[in-house]
């Protein structure tokens, strides 16, 4: 009873302003509030209760709600160093994104504002591809679509959808995929970017330059032909969320930069790919291709630093080994920094400068810049778990998700 009366007083003295502002679990003295999330089942499963400042702690900049892990493409510039995993282990339990999403919903409900104010989208990956496969039930699978509509329904945010296409022969994966384009046409405000990765990367093309390389020009030109397909067959499928000067659906062009041994995957092939994808577009589209100006090749392959990829993950390959090992170096340093701080530091800086994630099993890690690291354009990330654990039915051990260097 008095701790439902410090709850009560506790919300009544909450200013307005606080409530509309960002972030606002930040602002409150949430063990104050503590016993508030008592019997929502992502936050209490009758022995262990996630306490208010963890869920504050998750609240601030929370960036991504895995619904996927794992990859099958193979891309050899992985940051995540992405790899296959088994089905049981390829997405969260479809019963686990209801319980994410009702949980959220019921917390902000019972406090009287939006508990996750100040966020503007939610990632639905981390290192896998969206469109390879359905979302696990306990009794069905389900859509991509009916995760997506339960984020936006809710939670209120939009997602960030990236995905490196699907093998257009697969009838569920383009179904799938057909379904979610006309559920972003027809709701557009549940998606933030809908964004498809065009590289020359992709374990189609690696088999493309291996086949090069023993002179069997057929096969390759064959492998180069299903990647070109793969591509413009997404883009067709989302043609819709290309159209404009600022559309939702945007490409992710990467390639490497201009060392001695890149020439196959450097800016001058991955231009002539991405020109070979824009000519099928052409030859399907016609003269509808001008209603979506931004995928003209002059506009997608003139060069920017932000095209260039990170010596991170399997991307070191494309770098010199004296790069790499003064860039390792640096993370080594920044990993001596975080050694030095003590728990509560790490904890409070984790809060405030890095972005939170859920695994598929409900484990929250967190990523952040390094501090030192500076590569191509933008710092090397590095993720550390949290130690907090949402109350999710599948608590399967889960892959950790991929660090450049382990700072825990």
């Amino acid at each position: 009873m008095l701790s439902n009366l410090r709850i009560k007083q506790t919300l009544n003295n909450i200013p307005l302003a606080v409530k509309s502002a960002e972030f606002p679990l930040e602002k409150v003295n949430l063990r104050h509030l503590e016993g508030i999330q008592s019997g929502i089942p992502l936050f209490d499963n009758g022995r262990n209760v996630v306490s208010m400042p963890n869920i504050g702690f998750i609240s601030k900049r929370l960036e991504t709600l895995d619904l996927y892990r794992g990859c099958d493409v193979g891309c050899t510039h992985c940051l995540k160093d992405a790899t296959h995993l088994p089905k049981n282990k390829r997405s969260i339990l479809f019963e686990d994104l209801i319980r994410f999403t009702e949980g959220f919903k019921t917390l902000s409900e019972r406090l009287g504002f939006n508990a996750l104010s100040g966020n503007k989208y939610l990632n639905i990956i981390d290192d896998s591809n969206p469109t390879d496969f359905p979302i696990r039930g306990l009794t069905e699978q389900h859509s991509i679509s009916e995760g997506i509509k339960l984020i936006y329904e809710n939670l209120k945010l939009p997602v960030l959808f990236v995905t490196s296409g699907w093998n257009e022969k697969s009838v569920a994966a383009q179904n799938s995929a057909e379904q979610l384009a006309r559920d972003f046409k027809l709701n557009p405000q549940s998606l933030k970017s809908l964004e498809v990765s065009v590289n020359p990367f992709s374990a189609i093309m690696e088999n493309s330059r291996n086949a090069l390389k023993i002179g069997d020009k057929e096969k390759a030109e064959l492998y180069r032909n299903l990647y070109t397909d793969r591509i413009s067959n997404t883009i067709l499928t989302f043609f819709d969320l290309f159209k404009g000067t600022k559309p939702l659906g945007k490409l992710i062009y990467r390639h490497a930069n201009n060392y001695k041994g890149n020439e196959l995957v450097g800016e001058q092939e991955t231009k002539k790919i991405y020109e070979e994808i824009y000519s099928k577009l052409k030859d399907a589209l016609g003269d509808k291709i001008s209603e979506a100006p931004t995928l003209a090749p002059q506009k997608v392959t003139v060069f920017d630093k932000s095209h260039l990829i990170e010596p991170s993950g399997r991307a070191r390959r494309y770098f010199p080994y004296e790069y790499n090992m003064k860039l390792q170096s640096e993370l080594i340093a920044e990993t001596e920094k975080w050694n030095k701080m003590s728990a509560e530091e790490k904890k409070a800086f984790l809060k405030d400068f890095s972005i939170k994630c859920i695994d598929i099993n409900g484990n929250v890690y967190s990523t952040f810049p390094s501090t030192k690291t500076h590569s191509e354009n933008i710092p090397i990330e590095l993720t550390v778990p949290a130690d907090i654990t949402l109350n999710y039915i599948n608590k399967q051990k889960t892959t950790p998700v991929f660090s450049d260097i382990e700072l825990d």
